[in-house]
């Protein structure tokens, strides 16, 4: 199985390549090329009448075990035996993930015949790899330093998963990497990930300019991904039809094992490279609308109540999570006001009738208030209200839920315009370096309040509240 990439800058074979050599070379050091990785070596390798490389940028994005290492390594091991005294840099998130692809290669080139020609530091901090006949080294640099690579000189600048960095980021990699590799002819920054998350700002811009062009002068763009429409998120045939790698050195059992193992949001994103999550959207819009539903909560089972209140206290929302026919969580709106006075006095109503299995509320969001007063509410009438404990830990079960179970189908919504208004005003924050939801109002002052209460009223009817065994019935306005 070769799966085709969906997009990716065409070969001109008005052009020689060194793809071939490169393959020859990737052979020779334990991994042959797939299709794939030799449609970029052919593309991304093309000389012009000079002999000097044709593309300064090269943007590549594709799943997971799919093989990006492979490629890269002979690309820099024939750059290290073919270009004297090249600069040859490797960089990623953490300095540990650079110093481990290091690492990788240099075990690579030393099990290939190229070990007579190289010679190996290790030390931490300042491994090097050295081509002796060149004069070339591969070497570690931070990608987050802003005098990284001051003084030195590059030929091939290798970002290994860029989703890690936001904009402002990626802006420091290059005012890094660009200036070195200015007296450097057919220089290349390779810069190579799966998909990101909302927080991946810089990826998500060089995979909008390399959709719309398939990459342009002096930049080349390759993606393997599964559709922005896919239907079904869980469906494996879907990905084994866009993984480059499935036949060859990934099997159907793998791909299964993997998802079994994985939430599902993540899974998506990993062996789909698919964005669940965007520069505009928190959640995608496609995972969004695939999760509409018309039916009920059926009766006779558990619910739960999520409140939230606007950023600006402008005013409060509540919804309700509850069990679909087919199984599925549904979650949906309950009553929307102005102000924040009427909450308490409405969700202790709404306890008293419906007997919840839990009431969410986060004590540190605007809806702090809502949550003092029914606490004291309960503590003066001795109305039992299953208020459920939630901090920080909480927020993020939360959020990895909300998402895992829109992404994996086993989260629903009953289509409303404040919810789906919400969902398109929601924005990201980091918490405990996790990306989550933000409570910010949009700049068209949309507040994305009534996302969260459904996310809280999802979250409670996962995690009920211990109490007295409740009167099962189903929520209504």
């Amino acid at each position: 199985m070769n799966a085709p990439a969906r997009y990716a800058t065409p070969r001109d074979h008005r052009y020689r390549t060194f793809g071939g050599k490169v393959a020859k070379l990737g052979a020779s050091m334990g991994s042959p090329f797939m299709p794939w990785q030799r449609q970029v070596a052919d593309v991304a390798l093309e000389v012009d009448e000079r002999g000097v490389y044709r593309y300064g940028v090269v943007v590549l994005t594709v799943q997971r075990r799919a093989g990006k290492t492979t490629l890269l390594q002979p690309v820099m091991a024939h750059r290290g035996i073919t270009v004297k005294r090249a600069g040859l840099w490797v960089t990623a998130q953490q300095r540990q993930d650079a110093a481990d692809t290091w690492a990788d290669t240099a075990d690579a080139v030393e099990d290939s015949p190229l070990r007579r020609v190289v010679k190996r530091r290790s030390a931490n901090g300042q491994e090097c790899l050295r081509f002796t006949s060149t004069g070339a080294k591969l070497r570690v640099f931070n990608a987050l330093s802003r005098v990284a690579l001051h003084g030195k000189n590059s030929d091939i600048v290798f970002v290994d998963e860029s989703f890690a960095f936001t904009a402002e980021q990626g802006d420091v990699i290059l005012q890094a990497a660009v200036p070195t590799m200015a007296t450097r002819p057919g220089a290349q920054l390779w810069i190579v990930s799966t998909a990101g998350t909302a927080a991946s700002t810089w990826l998500r811009e060089l995979v909008k300019k390399g959709r719309a062009q398939a990459g342009g002068p002096r930049f080349a763009y390759f993606e393997w991904s599964i559709p922005e429409d896919t239907e079904d998120l869980t469906d494996l045939d879907v990905y084994a039809a866009h993984h480059p790698a499935i036949g060859h050195t990934i099997s159907l059992d793998a791909l299964a094992d993997a998802r079994s193992t994985m939430k599902a949001h993540e899974f998506a994103r990993a062996y789909g490279n698919f964005w669940v999550s965007s520069d505009e959207w928190a959640i995608s819009p496609v995972v969004w609308d695939a999760a509409r539903t018309r039916a009920p909560f059926l009766p006779g089972l558990p619910i739960a109540f999520g409140a939230e209140v606007a950023a600006d206290r402008s005013g409060g929302i509540i919804c309700a999570a509850g069990t679909l026919a087919d199984g599925r969580t549904g979650v949906e709106v309950v009553e929307h006001r102005g102000g924040i006075g009427w909450m308490a006095p409405r969700l202790l109503e709404l306890t008293a009738r419906h007997r919840p299995a839990a009431v969410v509320i986060d004590p540190g969001s605007p809806a702090g208030p809502v949550h003092r007063a029914i606490a004291e509410q309960r503590k003066r009438r001795g109305q039992w209200v299953p208020l459920a404990e939630f901090g920080t830990p909480e927020l993020l079960d939360a959020n990895t839920e909300f998402l895992d179970g829109l992404t994996g189908g086993t989260l629903a919504h009953r289509s409303h315009e404040r919810l789906d208004a919400a969902v398109r005003a929601m924005g990201t924050r980091t918490v405990r370096e996790q990306v989550v939801f933000s409570r910010l109002v949009a700049e068209d002052g949309t507040s994305p309040a009534p996302a969260l209460a459904a996310m809280l009223a999802a979250h409670g009817l996962a995690h009920p509240v211990p109490n007295e065994k409740p009167a099962l019935t189903v929520a209504s306005g």
